[in-house]
């Protein structure tokens, strides 16, 4: 099962505040009349923090423009397509929401984390006490439904291996 990307509330506002970094980097590049020389240079710091969240949403954001699905759901496990990681149901212990994020706790996460192919978002994930999230908020579909979903999928997949329900926080 594929879910698509959700236009939601928050998408939007950080897609208009990185606008609004760019647009104060360019008012202050150009018009910028300051009274001290140091904040002549103040569009750096606007180029800076509009370049950083483009980071963090460019991913969304081309989701939401090619239509792609963000999240497959099947009987082999999840497919994260936003971090570019397959989890597999054998390896998933125990799964909970929280705070719009899908926690996802996995019995090996170093060899998940190997598999991550930038090493950048590698080491950010070894630093994150949860590393393996998925945001809720950017998917097309309500958070208990996904629960419920998942939970489906999970127990076709555990059945033959006589696993409990991995999905908690009901």
């Amino acid at each position: 099962m594929e879910f698509d990307t959700r236009i939601s509330s928050i998408f939007v506002m950080n897609m208009f505040f990185i606008g609004l970094a760019f647009l104060m980097a360019y008012y202050c590049s150009f018009y910028g009349d300051f009274r001290y020389p140091g904040f002549r240079y103040i569009y750096l710091i606007w180029l800076a923090i509009g370049f950083t969240r483009l980071l963090n949403y460019h991913k969304y954001f081309n989701f939401v423009i090619f239509r792609k699905p963000i999240l497959v759901v099947n009987e082999s496990g999840i497919y994260d397509l936003a971090d570019d990681i397959k989890y597999q149901w054998k390896d998933i212990t125990s799964i909970d929401e929280a705070n719009a994020y899908l926690y996802i706790r996995v019995g090996n996460p170093k060899e998940y984390l190997a598999n991550i192919r930038n090493p950048f978002k590698r080491f950010i994930k070894k630093l994150m006490s949860e590393p393996f999230k998925i945001n809720v908020d950017m998917i097309r579909v309500n958070g208990d439904v996904l629960l419920d979903i998942l939970d489906e999928y999970s127990n076709q997949a555990l059945i033959p291996a006589k696993n409990p329900s991995i999905i908690t926080n009901r």
